[in-house]
């Protein structure tokens, strides 16, 4: 149920994501700027490529054309983040191959040994089971193939969550957590490991963007189809008297001449399935 409702959401969104997706498109040209010096375009030994989570098509862009004959599918949980994808492609998209499928599940029901590269951008924080995932990307993997993903850090929003806390507190409420959970740099080493990945590396950095008050910085999230809800969402006077604290919170704590800041942690990690294995 969670699932199609993200699905929905990001649908009803994929006319706007592209507006507000400031930081995704970062991303998205930072690990294809990091393929292409590692992996020189059309390499002989890239044969078919996986991307997970195409959203839009940004990443997919980027790579498709630089990956000569070589089979390029793009998967997204939603129908209408995958139609803006093909959009966005126009011609060049006739290359790939598109498919509507979660990726937790589609994964386990693939061949073995099947990728050359997975690639993925600003997807990897929406997936319910990580680890197991990441163990279905390894099965999807031939031997010596490599997994590129970015996702982001528990550092994202920090501010935002920061302000919560202090509304909860004001207002002698039980706090909730709002938005997603993050897994740690470490948490995703340890995953990659575990799955049997060698030479994975994981590196982070941070981004602020700022905005000129906090419900334009709402808009935009919404603008994506993300939510700053909390888990169990509860709608009416309660919540509209916790969000006016936040804000408030959010705009006293740190506001300032630019606005208000933003942070996002990006989280970049590689990783090969060795040969023989």
């Amino acid at each position: 149920m969670w699932k199609a409702a993200v699905s929905r959401r990001f649908s009803d969104k994929a006319d706007t994501y592209d507006r507000y997706a400031l930081v995704q498109r970062e991303m998205a040209a930072e690990l294809a700027a990091a393929l292409e010096a590692e992996m020189p375009p059309a390499a002989e030994s890239v044969r078919r490529v996986v991307e997970v989570g195409c959203g839009t098509g940004g990443l997919t862009s980027l790579l498709s054309g630089r990956c000569g004959s070589a089979e390029y599918l793009a998967l997204d949980i939603a129908p209408g983040m995958l139609e803006a994808a093909r959009r966005r492609l126009g011609p060049t998209g006739q290359t790939c191959r598109f498919v509507l499928a979660d990726v937790e599940e589609w994964v386990w029901q693939q061949a073995e040994q099947w990728a050359d590269l997975i690639v993925s951008s600003a997807c990897f924080q929406w997936l319910r089971q990580p680890e197991r995932t990441v163990e279905g990307l390894y099965r999807l993997l031939r031997p010596g193939g490599s997994l590129r993903f970015a996702t982001f850090g528990p550092r994202t929003f920090w501010e935002l969550h920061d302000s919560f806390a202090a509304a909860y507190r004001k207002l002698q409420r039980e706090p909730q957590r709002h938005g997603l959970s993050f897994c740690t740099p470490d948490e995703w080493r340890a995953m990659l490991d575990r799955a049997g990945f060698a030479g994975v590396r994981v590196r982070t950095r941070e981004v602020r963007l700022h905005y000129p008050d906090v419900r334009s910085f709402l808009h935009a999230i919404k603008g994506i189809g993300a939510s700053t809800g909390p888990a169990s969402d509860s709608a009416g006077l309660g919540q509209r008297r916790l969000l006016t604290e936040m804000m408030e919170a959010y705009r006293s704590r740190f506001g300032g001449a630019e606005g208000i800041p933003v942070t996002y942690e990006l989280v970049y990690a590689a990783a090969e399935r060795p040969e023989g294995r």
